[in-house]
Protein backbone atom coordinates (compact mmCIF):
# COMPACT_ATOMS: atom_id res chain seq x y z
CA UNK A 1 0.00 0.00 0.00
CA UNK A 2 1.29 3.26 -0.99
CA UNK A 3 3.12 4.92 2.43
CA UNK A 4 2.26 8.45 2.01
CA UNK A 5 -1.84 6.94 1.12
CA UNK A 6 -1.88 5.37 4.57
CA UNK A 7 -0.22 8.46 6.80
CA UNK A 8 -2.78 10.06 5.08
CA UNK A 9 -5.63 8.21 6.56
CA UNK A 10 -4.35 7.29 9.57
CA UNK A 11 -4.04 11.26 10.66
CA UNK A 12 -7.16 11.94 9.55
CA UNK A 13 -8.97 9.01 11.04
CA UNK A 14 -7.09 9.47 14.47
CA UNK A 15 -5.18 6.34 14.19
CA UNK A 16 -7.77 4.24 14.47
CA UNK A 17 -8.70 2.53 10.73
CA UNK A 18 -8.99 -1.10 9.56
CA UNK A 19 -7.89 -1.87 6.12
CA UNK A 20 -10.06 -4.44 4.00
CA UNK A 21 -8.98 -5.70 0.73
CA UNK A 22 -11.50 -5.98 -2.07
CA UNK A 23 -10.71 -9.04 -2.36
CA UNK A 24 -12.45 -9.57 1.15
CA UNK A 25 -15.59 -8.16 0.14
CA UNK A 26 -16.81 -10.41 -2.85
CA UNK A 27 -19.04 -12.80 -2.15
CA UNK A 28 -20.23 -11.50 1.17
CA UNK A 29 -24.02 -10.32 2.36
CA UNK A 30 -22.83 -7.83 4.85
CA UNK A 31 -19.65 -5.89 5.50
CA UNK A 32 -17.09 -7.35 7.13
CA UNK A 33 -16.25 -3.93 9.85
CA UNK A 34 -18.63 -2.53 12.15
CA UNK A 35 -19.71 0.87 10.77
CA UNK A 36 -18.70 2.68 13.78
CA UNK A 37 -15.12 2.02 12.87
CA UNK A 38 -13.42 3.72 9.75
CA UNK A 39 -12.52 1.60 7.63
CA UNK A 40 -10.35 1.62 4.45
CA UNK A 41 -10.96 -0.46 1.22
CA UNK A 42 -7.96 -1.20 -0.68
CA UNK A 43 -6.29 -3.39 -3.67
CA UNK A 44 -9.56 -2.77 -6.47
CA UNK A 45 -8.50 -4.67 -9.56
CA UNK A 46 -11.79 -4.48 -11.60
CA UNK A 47 -14.40 -1.86 -12.06
CA UNK A 48 -16.57 -4.49 -10.86
CA UNK A 49 -15.00 -4.72 -7.22
CA UNK A 50 -15.80 -1.09 -6.72
CA UNK A 51 -19.60 -1.69 -7.76
CA UNK A 52 -19.96 -4.76 -5.46
CA UNK A 53 -18.73 -2.33 -2.67
CA UNK A 54 -21.01 0.31 -2.75
CA UNK A 55 -23.70 -1.96 -3.08
CA UNK A 56 -22.63 -3.89 0.20
CA UNK A 57 -22.20 -0.74 1.83
CA UNK A 58 -25.45 0.26 1.11
CA UNK A 59 -27.08 -2.26 3.35
CA UNK A 60 -25.37 -0.34 6.51
CA UNK A 61 -24.91 3.02 5.65
CA UNK A 62 -27.01 5.75 4.66
CA UNK A 63 -27.55 7.72 1.01
CA UNK A 64 -25.64 10.50 1.84
CA UNK A 65 -22.44 8.68 3.99
CA UNK A 66 -19.84 10.36 2.44
CA UNK A 67 -16.92 8.42 1.08
CA UNK A 68 -13.35 9.76 0.31
CA UNK A 69 -11.46 8.37 -2.46
CA UNK A 70 -7.92 8.03 -3.77
CA UNK A 71 -6.88 8.01 -7.02
CA UNK A 72 -3.01 7.84 -8.71
CA UNK A 73 -1.32 11.09 -8.74
CA UNK A 74 -0.31 12.12 -12.45
CA UNK A 75 3.32 12.53 -11.29
CA UNK A 76 6.04 11.87 -8.45
CA UNK A 77 4.93 15.27 -7.03
CA UNK A 78 1.35 14.10 -6.38
CA UNK A 79 1.42 10.70 -5.46
CA UNK A 80 -2.33 10.67 -4.96
CA UNK A 81 -5.50 12.55 -5.37
CA UNK A 82 -8.47 12.91 -3.20
CA UNK A 83 -11.83 13.63 -3.40
CA UNK A 84 -15.37 13.15 -1.85
CA UNK A 85 -18.44 11.46 -3.03
CA UNK A 86 -21.65 10.48 -0.86
CA UNK A 87 -22.36 6.49 -0.93
CA UNK A 88 -25.73 7.57 -3.06
CA UNK A 89 -23.84 9.00 -5.78
CA UNK A 90 -20.56 6.81 -5.85
CA UNK A 91 -23.88 4.12 -6.74
CA UNK A 92 -25.39 6.15 -9.45
CA UNK A 93 -22.35 7.49 -10.94
CA UNK A 94 -20.84 4.19 -11.21
CA UNK A 95 -16.78 3.23 -10.47
CA UNK A 96 -14.30 5.94 -11.25
CA UNK A 97 -11.24 5.06 -13.15
CA UNK A 98 -8.42 4.91 -11.46
CA UNK A 99 -9.46 4.65 -7.60
CA UNK A 100 -7.04 2.84 -5.71
CA UNK A 101 -8.36 2.99 -1.89
CA UNK A 102 -11.98 4.20 -0.87
CA UNK A 103 -11.94 5.50 2.77
CA UNK A 104 -15.64 4.74 4.80
CA UNK A 105 -15.61 7.46 7.63
CA UNK A 106 -17.45 5.52 11.23
CA UNK A 107 -20.66 6.61 12.01
CA UNK A 108 -20.03 8.50 15.38
CA UNK A 109 -23.82 8.06 16.49
CA UNK A 110 -23.80 4.33 16.45
CA UNK A 111 -22.37 1.18 18.87
CA UNK A 112 -21.29 -1.55 17.63
CA UNK A 113 -22.15 -5.12 19.16
CA UNK A 114 -18.68 -5.42 20.58
CA UNK A 115 -19.55 -1.87 22.60
CA UNK A 116 -22.44 -3.55 23.71
CA UNK A 117 -20.25 -6.55 24.99
CA UNK A 118 -17.88 -4.48 26.68
CA UNK A 119 -20.76 -2.40 28.48
CA UNK A 120 -22.47 -5.52 30.05
CA UNK A 121 -19.14 -6.63 31.27
CA UNK A 122 -18.42 -3.65 32.67
CA UNK A 123 -21.80 -3.55 34.36
CA UNK A 124 -20.85 -7.22 35.90
CA UNK A 125 -17.43 -6.23 36.77
CA UNK A 126 -16.14 -5.39 40.10
CA UNK A 127 -17.46 -1.91 40.91
CA UNK A 128 -19.77 -2.33 38.43
CA UNK A 129 -23.94 -1.77 39.18
CA UNK A 130 -24.68 -3.59 41.96
CA UNK A 131 -27.91 -4.81 40.22
CA UNK A 132 -26.39 -6.55 37.50
CA UNK A 133 -23.95 -8.22 39.27
CA UNK A 134 -26.01 -10.07 41.85
CA UNK A 135 -27.98 -11.32 39.03
CA UNK A 136 -27.78 -15.22 38.04
CA UNK A 137 -29.13 -17.57 35.15
CA UNK A 138 -32.28 -17.67 37.55
CA UNK A 139 -32.98 -14.40 38.60
CA UNK A 140 -33.26 -13.16 34.78
CA UNK A 141 -35.61 -16.10 33.65
CA UNK A 142 -38.71 -14.01 34.72
CA UNK A 143 -36.94 -11.14 32.46
CA UNK A 144 -35.76 -13.29 29.43
CA UNK A 145 -39.94 -14.48 29.43
CA UNK A 146 -41.75 -11.23 29.94
CA UNK A 147 -38.93 -9.45 27.33
CA UNK A 148 -39.70 -12.23 24.57
CA UNK A 149 -43.33 -11.55 25.09
CA UNK A 150 -43.21 -7.35 24.55
CA UNK A 151 -41.08 -8.21 21.39
CA UNK A 152 -44.17 -10.81 20.52
CA UNK A 153 -46.54 -7.51 21.52
CA UNK A 154 -44.86 -5.04 19.28
CA UNK A 155 -44.89 -8.03 16.03
CA UNK A 156 -48.79 -8.05 16.87
CA UNK A 157 -49.35 -4.13 16.41
CA UNK A 158 -47.39 -4.09 13.76
CA UNK A 159 -45.07 -1.42 15.81
CA UNK A 160 -41.60 -1.05 13.86
CA UNK A 161 -40.28 1.66 16.45
CA UNK A 162 -41.42 -0.91 19.58
CA UNK A 163 -39.42 -4.00 17.49
CA UNK A 164 -36.15 -2.11 18.00
CA UNK A 165 -36.58 -1.20 21.18
CA UNK A 166 -37.78 -4.37 22.36
CA UNK A 167 -35.52 -6.40 20.55
CA UNK A 168 -32.80 -4.53 22.02
CA UNK A 169 -34.22 -5.21 25.70
CA UNK A 170 -34.21 -9.29 24.83
CA UNK A 171 -30.83 -9.22 23.33
CA UNK A 172 -30.03 -7.51 26.81
CA UNK A 173 -31.12 -10.78 28.55
CA UNK A 174 -29.04 -12.98 26.09
CA UNK A 175 -25.96 -11.16 26.17
CA UNK A 176 -26.28 -10.91 30.11
CA UNK A 177 -26.65 -14.87 30.70
CA UNK A 178 -23.80 -15.36 28.39
CA UNK A 179 -21.66 -13.21 30.44
CA UNK A 180 -22.93 -14.64 33.14
CA UNK A 181 -21.85 -17.81 31.98
CA UNK A 182 -18.47 -16.77 30.63
CA UNK A 183 -17.79 -15.85 34.51
CA UNK A 184 -18.29 -19.03 35.70
CA UNK A 185 -16.18 -20.53 32.40
CA UNK A 186 -19.41 -22.51 31.10
CA UNK A 187 -19.23 -21.18 27.78
CA UNK A 188 -18.63 -17.21 26.04
CA UNK A 189 -20.82 -14.91 23.18
CA UNK A 190 -18.42 -16.14 20.97
CA UNK A 191 -19.13 -20.05 21.64
CA UNK A 192 -23.21 -19.17 21.39
CA UNK A 193 -22.52 -17.66 17.98
CA UNK A 194 -20.12 -20.30 16.96
CA UNK A 195 -22.88 -23.06 17.72
CA UNK A 196 -25.61 -21.15 15.96
CA UNK A 197 -23.55 -20.40 12.83
CA UNK A 198 -22.47 -23.91 12.76
CA UNK A 199 -25.93 -25.49 13.59
CA UNK A 200 -27.08 -23.47 10.57
CA UNK A 201 -24.74 -24.14 7.73
CA UNK A 202 -25.17 -27.76 8.91
CA UNK A 203 -29.01 -27.46 8.32
CA UNK A 204 -28.85 -25.53 4.97
CA UNK A 205 -26.43 -27.85 2.91
CA UNK A 206 -28.36 -27.03 0.36
CA UNK A 207 -26.97 -23.66 0.10
CA UNK A 208 -23.17 -24.89 1.69
CA UNK A 209 -22.86 -28.08 0.37
CA UNK A 210 -24.23 -30.46 -2.72
CA UNK A 211 -27.66 -31.52 -1.34
CA UNK A 212 -30.77 -30.28 -4.04
CA UNK A 213 -33.94 -29.11 -2.81
CA UNK A 214 -37.09 -28.43 -5.09
CA UNK A 215 -38.69 -26.12 -3.04
CA UNK A 216 -39.83 -24.88 0.59
CA UNK A 217 -41.42 -27.98 1.57
CA UNK A 218 -38.09 -30.37 1.03
CA UNK A 219 -36.08 -27.67 2.78
CA UNK A 220 -38.33 -28.46 5.80
CA UNK A 221 -38.11 -32.22 5.92
CA UNK A 222 -34.93 -32.65 5.43
CA UNK A 223 -34.39 -29.81 8.16
CA UNK A 224 -35.97 -32.24 10.68
CA UNK A 225 -33.61 -35.35 9.04
CA UNK A 226 -30.68 -33.07 10.06
CA UNK A 227 -31.93 -32.10 12.97
CA UNK A 228 -32.39 -36.05 14.01
CA UNK A 229 -28.81 -36.82 13.20
CA UNK A 230 -27.67 -34.02 15.54
CA UNK A 231 -29.29 -35.16 18.55
CA UNK A 232 -27.98 -38.58 17.71
CA UNK A 233 -24.29 -36.91 17.66
CA UNK A 234 -25.43 -35.25 21.37
CA UNK A 235 -27.13 -37.92 23.22
CA UNK A 236 -29.84 -36.31 22.96
CA UNK A 237 -33.41 -37.78 23.09
CA UNK A 238 -34.59 -39.55 19.67
CA UNK A 239 -38.49 -38.53 20.13
CA UNK A 240 -39.29 -36.02 17.32
CA UNK A 241 -41.64 -33.65 20.10
CA UNK A 242 -39.27 -34.56 23.02
CA UNK A 243 -37.08 -31.32 22.42
CA UNK A 244 -40.35 -28.70 22.12
CA UNK A 245 -40.25 -26.87 25.25
CA UNK A 246 -43.32 -28.02 27.46
CA UNK A 247 -43.48 -24.66 28.94
CA UNK A 248 -44.66 -22.98 26.21
CA UNK A 249 -48.66 -21.93 26.28
CA UNK A 250 -50.62 -24.78 25.49
CA UNK A 251 -51.71 -23.22 22.36
CA UNK A 252 -48.07 -22.73 21.03
CA UNK A 253 -46.90 -26.81 22.17
CA UNK A 254 -50.03 -27.77 19.97
CA UNK A 255 -48.99 -25.85 16.98
CA UNK A 256 -45.42 -26.53 17.64
CA UNK A 257 -46.28 -30.51 18.20
CA UNK A 258 -48.31 -30.81 14.74
CA UNK A 259 -45.23 -28.42 12.68
CA UNK A 260 -42.87 -31.21 13.84
CA UNK A 261 -45.20 -34.24 12.60
CA UNK A 262 -46.09 -32.71 9.59
CA UNK A 263 -42.17 -32.06 8.30
CA UNK A 264 -41.94 -35.67 8.16
CA UNK A 265 -45.08 -36.16 5.99
CA UNK A 266 -47.85 -37.25 9.26
CA UNK A 267 -50.59 -34.22 7.97
CA UNK A 268 -53.75 -34.55 6.22
CA UNK A 269 -53.00 -34.07 1.83
CA UNK A 270 -55.79 -31.18 2.22
CA UNK A 271 -57.72 -28.84 4.58
CA UNK A 272 -61.18 -30.68 3.74
CA UNK A 273 -60.14 -33.52 6.33
CA UNK A 274 -59.02 -30.90 8.57
CA UNK A 275 -62.19 -29.33 9.06
CA UNK A 276 -64.26 -32.23 9.14
CA UNK A 277 -61.91 -33.41 12.19
CA UNK A 278 -63.20 -30.21 14.28
CA UNK A 279 -66.77 -31.67 13.55
CA UNK A 280 -66.29 -34.89 14.30
CA UNK A 281 -64.79 -33.74 17.61
CA UNK A 282 -67.78 -31.55 18.62
CA UNK A 283 -70.00 -34.64 17.97
CA UNK A 284 -67.52 -36.46 20.65
CA UNK A 285 -68.33 -33.29 23.12
CA UNK A 286 -71.98 -33.65 22.78
CA UNK A 287 -71.82 -37.46 22.98
CA UNK A 288 -69.55 -37.21 26.48
CA UNK A 289 -72.01 -38.15 29.80
CA UNK A 290 -69.25 -36.62 32.18
CA UNK A 291 -67.56 -34.19 33.01
CA UNK A 292 -63.88 -36.02 32.78
CA UNK A 293 -64.80 -37.38 29.49
CA UNK A 294 -66.09 -33.99 28.28
CA UNK A 295 -63.06 -32.15 29.01
CA UNK A 296 -60.80 -34.71 27.26
CA UNK A 297 -63.08 -33.61 24.05
CA UNK A 298 -63.21 -29.90 24.02
CA UNK A 299 -59.05 -30.52 24.55
CA UNK A 300 -59.29 -32.59 20.96
CA UNK A 301 -61.47 -29.60 19.86
CA UNK A 302 -58.89 -26.93 20.81
CA UNK A 303 -56.30 -29.33 19.03
CA UNK A 304 -58.08 -29.58 16.08
CA UNK A 305 -59.01 -25.90 15.98
CA UNK A 306 -54.92 -25.51 15.98
CA UNK A 307 -55.05 -27.40 13.07
CA UNK A 308 -56.68 -26.11 11.33
CA UNK A 309 -54.92 -22.22 11.99
CA UNK A 310 -51.79 -24.09 10.87
CA UNK A 311 -53.60 -25.48 7.45
CA UNK A 312 -54.66 -21.81 7.03
CA UNK A 313 -50.73 -20.64 7.88
CA UNK A 314 -51.60 -18.20 11.29
CA UNK A 315 -50.16 -18.59 14.37
CA UNK A 316 -52.59 -19.78 16.97
CA UNK A 317 -51.07 -17.84 20.00
CA UNK A 318 -51.07 -14.82 18.07
CA UNK A 319 -54.40 -15.41 16.49
CA UNK A 320 -56.18 -15.73 19.57
CA UNK A 321 -54.42 -13.12 21.67
CA UNK A 322 -55.75 -10.82 18.84
CA UNK A 323 -59.02 -11.93 19.60
CA UNK A 324 -59.12 -11.59 22.72
CA UNK A 325 -57.72 -7.87 23.02
CA UNK A 326 -60.70 -7.33 20.64
CA UNK A 327 -63.00 -8.72 22.94
CA UNK A 328 -61.47 -6.44 25.62
CA UNK A 329 -61.75 -3.35 23.45
CA UNK A 330 -65.07 -3.96 22.53
CA UNK A 331 -66.12 -4.51 26.01
CA UNK A 332 -64.68 -1.48 27.66
CA UNK A 333 -66.89 0.33 25.66
CA UNK A 334 -69.51 -1.49 26.59
CA UNK A 335 -68.44 -0.57 29.89
CA UNK A 336 -68.25 3.05 29.02
CA UNK A 337 -71.79 3.63 27.80
CA UNK A 338 -72.74 1.90 30.71
CA UNK A 339 -71.12 3.97 33.26
CA UNK A 340 -71.94 7.69 31.05
CA UNK A 341 -75.81 6.08 31.97
CA UNK A 342 -75.31 6.54 35.66
CA UNK A 343 -76.71 2.96 35.55
CA UNK A 344 -75.15 -0.56 36.30
CA UNK A 345 -74.74 -3.79 34.23
CA UNK A 346 -77.81 -4.64 36.22
CA UNK A 347 -79.99 -2.68 35.06
CA UNK A 348 -79.63 -3.26 31.36
CA UNK A 349 -80.83 -6.13 29.74
CA UNK A 350 -78.83 -8.56 27.48
CA UNK A 351 -80.54 -7.02 24.12
CA UNK A 352 -79.36 -3.66 25.42
CA UNK A 353 -75.72 -4.52 26.06
CA UNK A 354 -75.61 -6.43 22.58
CA UNK A 355 -76.75 -3.31 20.77
CA UNK A 356 -73.85 -1.63 22.80
CA UNK A 357 -71.38 -4.02 21.82
CA UNK A 358 -72.70 -3.89 17.75
CA UNK A 359 -72.06 -0.21 18.21
CA UNK A 360 -68.56 -0.75 19.59
CA UNK A 361 -68.24 -3.11 16.11
CA UNK A 362 -68.73 -0.62 13.92
CA UNK A 363 -66.68 1.86 15.71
Amino acid sequence: MNTDLLNTVLESTKHHVTIIPASLLNGRHFPPFFSNQNALLTDFVKKEDLVFAFELLAKNYPADHALLFFKQGADRKESFIKFEMTLQDARSRGPQDGVIAVLVPAKTDKNSFLDFLELIAHLRAPGGCPWDREQTHQSLRPNLLEETYEVLQTLDSHDMIGLQEELGDLLLQIVLHAQIASENHDFTIEDVITGIERKLIFRHPHIFGDKAVSDANEVIKNWEVLKAQERRANNKAQGLLRSVPKGMSALSLAQAYQKRAARVGFDWESIEPVKQKIDEELQEVEKADRDEERAKELGDVLFAMVNLIRWYGQDAESVLREAAEKFASRFEYIEDCVQKSGKTFADFSLAELDAFWEDAKKR
